[in-house]
């Protein structure tokens, strides 16, 4: 059984799984192969941030972009927008032109959902806006959206990709980073986010659904605890969805043996997602790349002994992982 879920795509029933990539990694065949069989979901890892879709004032590149959405619609595959507004993908004409900021923010994401309405699965309207260490008693990230648009920037993007998108039925998700940890640091940016969506739904903001990114590590609690488990039911309780939508697993501390590595890996997955599927129903779990051989994190936490990183549910020559038995026990459940 099938169901529609956003404009002219379906994504099958039940909780759809997907995985992030570039246009360039679907030149292999093998590897765009894989996520023909595994994947109902595609998302685009560099794409469609606003440094990529526009690196000159003068100039838009597209090309990329329309190869993903081409390759998601020929599997029959879902396209997730990543992301409309993150801070971390300004591009450098922007902000040497701070003056002009507001205005083209919002004309970046007035083209770009334009040009895309109608054949999204969801958006991610806003990307990381939390930042508790940055001091402000709302918890809200000290970057030039905010700066531009005082703490009204959620409200401002929401509305316009719900008045752009109306159509196309695409969920509306706001992303965050590092809700998912244990330790101070994360129970406070937990209480900084539900009072975040308190007040944004009150206000009428369409935010529809949370975005977890649960870039996990192996060695720690993948689950945060009790804390965790608690958020995930007050989310729950204030009729807000969840999606997981970067998942990925560490092994930096794990031991050197491959096996043992692998199956303290896929331990993690299995943890955390039981744990969430005990406490929520995400709408969608996507991990952040398919295969080891696309992870970031073979640059951003690389292992001490110069292991490669095997941090994905598939390994670097696309054979299925622990990891991917309890990514799909999960999805069963």
């Amino acid at each position: 059984m099938r169901e529609e879920t956003s404009g002219t795509i379906e994504i099958p029933a039940g909780v759809p799984y997907g995985a992030a990539v570039t246009a360039q990694a679907l030149a292999d065949p093998a590897l765009a192969a894989a996520y023909r069989t595994h994947c109902q979901l595609i998302v685009p890892e560099f794409e469609m941030k606003w440094s990529y879709l526009a690196p000159a004032a003068d100039h838009q590149d597209w090309y990329a972009m329309d190869r993903l959405m081409d390759f998601a619609a020929s599997i029959g595959a879902g396209m997730r927008g990543h992301t409309l507004w993150w801070h971390g993908a300004i591009p450098a004409w922007v902000e040497r032109d701070a003056g002009s900021f507001a205005t083209l923010a919002l004309a970046h994401l007035d083209t770009t959902l334009h040009r895309l309405a109608g054949r999204m699965h969801s958006w991610d309207v806003i990307n990381e806006v939390l930042a508790p260490e940055d001091g402000r008693p709302d918890g809200l990230r000290n970057t030039p959206f905010l700066r531009a648009f005082g703490p009204g920037l959620i409200r401002e993007a929401f509305h316009r990709a719900a008045e752009i998108d109306r159509a196309g039925q695409a969920l509306l998700v706001l992303n965050e980073t590092g809700l998912e940890y244990g330790g101070q640091a994360a129970e406070t940016k937990r209480r900084c986010m539900l009072r975040l969506l308190e007040h944004e739904l009150a206000a009428g903001t369409p935010i529809g659904c949370l975005g977890l990114q649960s870039h996990l590590d192996a060695m720690d609690n993948p689950a945060g605890g009790a804390a965790f488990r608690a958020f995930l039911r007050e989310v729950a309780d204030l009729g807000m969805p969840i999606m997981i939508t970067e998942l990925d697993v560490s092994d930096a501390g794990c031991p050197n043996d491959i096996s043992m590595r692998d199956r303290i890996v896929a331990d993690a997955y299995r943890a955390f997602l039981e744990t969430v599927m005990a406490h929520a129903a995400p709408l969608a779990v996507v991990t952040w790349g398919l295969s080891d051989r696309q992870s970031w994190l073979a640059n951003a936490r690389p292992r001490a002994d110069g292991a490669p990183v095997r941090p994905l549910p598939l390994d670097s020559r696309l054979g299925n992982k622990m990891a991917m038995t309890a990514l799909q026990d999960a999805l069963r459940s």
